[in-house]
């Protein structure tokens, strides 16, 4: 098992304290931006409601409302064929109403976990903020 940069160059990752894991870290600051900020709730009332779900299904905004926004890690990994690593998000990123979509990421894959803001307001996360834990397991087959 390796981690390397966006370069190929080999890294290190700070060992996780309470899991056995290893902690990842954002390598840019990333907005995920809230569903509710969707141009389709903006200004809406109910009585307009009924008139602006006639188009639900063709509606542009609409069709990105739940898309999974990936954050940048710069970390790719390099494992052996029986291995694979599994990512678990950090509490703080879940108790910001962030769901995390993907869990687990093979040999020659970019970490980029992918979350859905599931609250009133953007989230802003900062360069270097640990955004959860990467737990390499063996495959038995």
């Amino acid at each position: 098992m390796k981690f390397l940069n966006e370069q190929g160059q080999e890294v290190t990752l700070k060992r996780a304290e309470n899991l056995p894991g290893f902690e990842v870290m954002l390598s840019e600051n990333t907005v995920i931006e809230s569903a509710v900020n969707n141009p389709f709730f903006k200004g809406i009332n109910i009585l307009q409601l009924p008139k602006k779900l006639k188009g639900f299904r063709d509606n542009s905004d609409l069709n990105n409302l739940l898309d999974p926004k990936k954050v940048r890690t710069g970390i790719k990994l390099e494992l052996d064929d029986n291995e694979l690593a599994i990512f678990s998000p950090n509490i703080k990123i879940t108790d910001k109403k962030l769901k995390n979509t993907n869990f687990v990421f093979g040999n020659g894959e970019m970490i980029e976990p992918s979350f859905i803001n599931f609250s009133l307001k953007n989230v802003v996360l900062e360069k270097g903020t640990n955004i959860g834990f990467l737990i390499i397991c063996n495959a038995i087959l």
